[in-house]
C-alpha cells in the first residue's frame, strides 16, 4: 500500500523523513509508478497505428482516385463512398461489402471483380464494365443501365430497383455465364 506523502515540518526535516519504514515505501511506490510509465510508454510506441474504421487499412471515401490501378488485389469492407474514380481498374479485385454509395464511376473496369454484397447506390456507372463480375446480393441503383458491358455477370440475390429489371433484362448483353460461380447471367437476375 503506498503511503501518504504529506507530512508535517516535525515528521520531515529538511526534506527528509525521520521513518526509515516510510522511506522505503515512498521509493518502492516512486519505482513502481516508474516502472509503469515506461511499461506503458514502450507498449503504446510498439503498437501500430489504427488507419480506418471500416474492415481495417485505408478507406477512400471523398477522395479522386480517378485513373489509378486498384486490379488483383483485396479492398474487402472499404468505404468508397462519394469517391471519385473515373476509369479506375478493380478488374480481378475482391470488393466484397464495399461501399460505393454516391460514388462517380463513369468508365471503371471491375471485369472479373468480386462485388458480392457490395452497395453500388445512386452511382455514376456511364461506361462502367461488369463483364465477368460476381455481384451476388449487391445493391445496385438504376444507374446499371448505363453500364457499357454486363455479361457473363452473376447477379444472385442482387437487388434492382423495380422498374428498372425489366429494362435490364431487355439489354442484348445480359447473356452467358459467369466463369467463377457457373450461373447463368438472365437467370440469375431472374429475368423471363
Amino acid at each position: 500500500m503506498v503511503q501518504s506523502l504529506s507530512s508535517s515540518t516535525s515528521d520531515n526535516e529538511n526534506g527528509c523523513f525521520k521513518n526509515s519504514n516510510n522511506s522505503k515505501n515512498n521509493i518502492h511506490a516512486a519505482s513502481l509508478i516508474a516502472g509503469t510509465c515506461i511499461a506503458l510508454s514502450v507498449a503504446s510506441a510498439a503498437a501500430p497505428p489504427a488507419l480506418a474504421v471500416s474492415g481495417g487499412g485505408l478507406d477512400y471515401a471523398n477522395i479522386d482516385i480517378s485513373g489509378q490501378d486498384f486490379s488483383k488485389s483485396s479492398y474487402k469492407n472499404k468505404n468508397f463512398t462519394q469517391v471519385i474514380a473515373k476509369a479506375t481498374d478493380f478488374s480481378g479485385s475482391n470488393l466484397q461489402g464495399c461501399r460505393f454509395f454516391k460514388a462517380y464511376l463513369v468508365k471503371t473496369d471491375f471485369t472479373g471483380a468480386d462485388i458480392r454484397g457490395a452497395s453500388l447506390e445512386d452511382t455514376s456507372m456511364d461506361e462502367a464494365l461488369l463483364r465477368d463480375v460476381n455481384a451476388a446480393g449487391a445493391y445496385f441503383s438504376s444507374s446499371i443501365l448505363d453500364v457499357k458491358d454486363l455479361e457473363n455477370a452473376d447477379f444472385t440475390d442482387a437487388q434492382f430497383p423495380p422498374k428498372t429489371l425489366a429494362l435490364l433484362c431487355d439489354r442484348p448483353d445480359m447473356k452467358g455465364v459467369n466463369p467463377t460461380t457457373g450461373e447463368d447471367t438472365r437467370d440469375s437476375a431472374m429475368c423471363p
